[in-house]
């Protein structure tokens, strides 16, 4: 009974408490219902159900100490309770569960996203650029899929958990990406999502430390987390990024975040990964003294290197940004038509964004203001529509 108990739950002392309370509720109800024709079954079942009931008590009373004592994104990396080959870190194995290797990758991201992080569907279906109903029908099919592969979510061993990591490292980063921009709300952002990556990516690094593109996941969460106080100005309204006010990043994060940075790229055994590069793109922006005074062909570069490792139509929106800083509005605008007129792009707001503030830069205002209205259009959240409202007038 103990050992059918602890390789449901993974914890000793959960699985022998549940085990005990399992033959004593037994002896409380047997005498009065009659002794049940399986009688294992009825036993594996009643302490499953108490290990869970247990588990649940524990990761809710430990989420309460984790924001008594001031909330995830606080949480130092000695904190972590992951054990290295077993993902002991309950936050973290829910993750790993839900990347169940039985689905497409998509649809295990999209499902995890949904079911361990908890992230709205309209969020998600913004994530993946693709209308809310046809997200939620992906869902229902996903775990349809999952149910019908069999019962067998269970992480037996290291090489189970290290097939499943490249795909949980993609869900922390959309995660990270959903709290830190909305995906869905009134808010530009979710904190508490934004909150619930940055300590799912110290357990990954925890987990694995010599793993540079985890290093480079947290790399980059850290220094974005560090510029968050120049998002605002002191009205609370968003502000773009050339009107930024740098006095109010965190330099303590941006030191942390450049040395992580600095370990993702030289762990990198050839090329730096994907995670590394974008981490390397946010040590330039956090290192700036200004806008003007950013290394812009250095962060050409690193797009450039990220593309041909990560093809994508947002990084690629991304580098055109970074090409009208270089070589001046016209350039980047030619290249960012091109990237639109590829497609994939139609539901994202942030493209008609970028294509406005480029045409604002060449003085064309007219297609300026009616590219922040297409962007308005296509806004996830009431705030985004706020602002590219307020651009467009």
């Amino acid at each position: 009974m103990l050992a059918l108990t602890l390789r449901s739950v993974r914890d000793l002392d959960i699985a022998e408490e549940s085990t005990a309370d399992a033959f004593l509720l037994a002896v409380q109800t047997w005498p009065d219902r009659g002794v049940p024709a399986s009688v294992e079954a009825w036993l594996v079942t009643a302490a499953r159900r108490r290990a869970i009931d247990r588990s649940r008590a524990a990761r809710a009373a430990r989420v309460a100490l984790i924001r008594g004592g001031g909330g995830l994104r606080q949480v130092h990396p000695a904190d972590v309770s992951t054990e290295i080959g077993v993902v002991g870190d309950e936050e973290l194995r829910l993750v790993v569960l839900c990347c169940d290797p039985r689905i497409g990758e998509a649809d295990r991201i999209a499902l995890t996203l949904r079911l361990a992080c908890g992230v709205p569907t309209a969020a998600i279906a913004a994530a993946f650029l693709v209308g809310e109903p046809a997200l939620a029908a992906r869902l229902t099919r996903a775990k349809k899929r999952l149910a019908a592969a069999g019962p067998a979510l269970d992480l037996p061993d290291d090489a189970t958990v290290d097939a499943r990591l490249p795909v949980v490292r993609r869900v922390v980063h959309l995660a990270f990406t959903l709290g830190h921009t909305a995906g869905a709300g009134t808010g530009l952002t979710d904190d508490d999502l934004a909150d619930r990556a940055q300590y799912l990516a110290t357990a990954l690094r925890v987990l694995r430390p010599a793993d540079p593109e985890f290093t480079g996941l947290l790399a980059l969460i850290v220094l974005t987390r560090a510029r968050a106080g120049g998002r605002f100005d002191g009205a609370g309204d968003q502000v773009l990024l050339a009107e930024a006010d740098r006095s109010r990043w965190d330099r303590e994060m941006i030191r942390r975040g450049l040395l992580l940075t600095r370990a993702a790229l030289a762990g990198s055994r050839t090329a730096p990964g994907p995670m590394a590069l974008q981490a390397a793109i946010a040590a330039e922006h956090a290192i700036a003294p200004s806008l003007p005074g950013t290394n812009w062909r250095r962060v050409v570069d690193l797009y450039g290197a990220l593309l041909s490792v990560e093809p994508s139509p947002t990084l690629a929106l991304a580098r055109c940004v970074a090409v009208g800083q270089l070589a001046g509005p016209a350039a980047g605008l030619r290249d960012l038509d091109e990237v639109i007129a590829l497609g994939g792009l139609d539901r994202y707001p942030y493209a008609q964004a970028a294509r406005a503030s480029l045409l604002d830069a060449l003085g064309r205002r007219a297609e300026a203001r009616a590219g922040w209205a297409a962007a308005a259009a296509r806004a996830r959240t009431e705030a985004e529509r706020e602002f590219f409202l307020a651009r467009a007038g």
